[in-house]
Parts: C-alpha cells; sequence; structure tokens
C-alpha cells in the first residue's frame, strides 16, 4: 500500500489532469490548424505571396501551436495529404505543452509549500 501511495505522491494526480487536457486540446487544435496552415504554406511556397487575412491567422496561430518543432516544415505537399513525420511531430509538441504545464503546477505548488504559502 505505501508503494502505491509514493507513486501517486511522485505523480501528483491534480497536476496530470490539466496537463493531459492541455496536452489533448493542443493536439486537436493543431490537427484542425495544421491542414489549413498547410495550403498557406503551400500557397506562398508557389506564388511567393505572403499570407493575408484569415490566412495570416492560420498562420500565426500554427506558428504559435507548432513550437518547439516547426511542422509546417515537416508536412508534405497538400495533395499527398500530412505526412507520418507530421503527426510525429504534432504529437511530440503536444506531449511537450502538456509536460510543460505539468511542470509549472509541480514548480508551483513546490514553491508554495516552500514558502509556507499554502
Amino acid at each position: 500500500m505505501t508503494r502505491i501511495r509514493r507513486i501517486f505522491n511522485l505523480l501528483d494526480l491534480p497536476a496530470i489532469l490539466p496537463s493531459i487536457v492541455v496536452a489533448v486540446i493542443h493536439f486537436k487544435l493543431s490537427i484542425l490548424v495544421g491542414v489549413h496552415a498547410n495550403e498557406v504554406f503551400q500557397r506562398w511556397f508557389d506564388t511567393g505571396e505572403r499570407a493575408s487575412g484569415a490566412d495570416a491567422v492560420i498562420a500565426s496561430v500554427d506558428k504559435f501551436l507548432a513550437k518547439p518543432i516547426p511542422t509546417v516544415l515537416v508536412a508534405a505537399h497538400p495533395a499527398y495529404g500530412l505526412s507520418v513525420e507530421w503527426w510525429l511531430a504534432t504529437a511530440v509538441n503536444s506531449i511537450l505543452w502538456g509536460t510543460a504545464i505539468y511542470a509549472c503546477y509541480r514548480l508551483s505548488s513546490w514553491l508554495f509549500k516552500r514558502l509556507n504559502v499554502l
């Protein structure tokens, strides 16, 4: 029983749930925006014309979501669909975003305990 309790103390379940939610939402948004951003990038690559209007917003949102791995660089031509590398990069990005939320939660709770705020 103490071994299970130690595992739960190490994982900090209240910190895991928000990080999983963030990772899932990030993955879903990346899929929704990534397809259109790939088309915008391909149009810019083919014509040299910069994105404007809604296309610029889509490109900016994709640029924000695609941190730290720029997924538009591993995407294939829109006619071929999204490559396996794009899916892997998007999954890794989502996991890293969730991990960042988890680390922020753990760090803040550690600081609050250390400073006797809570």
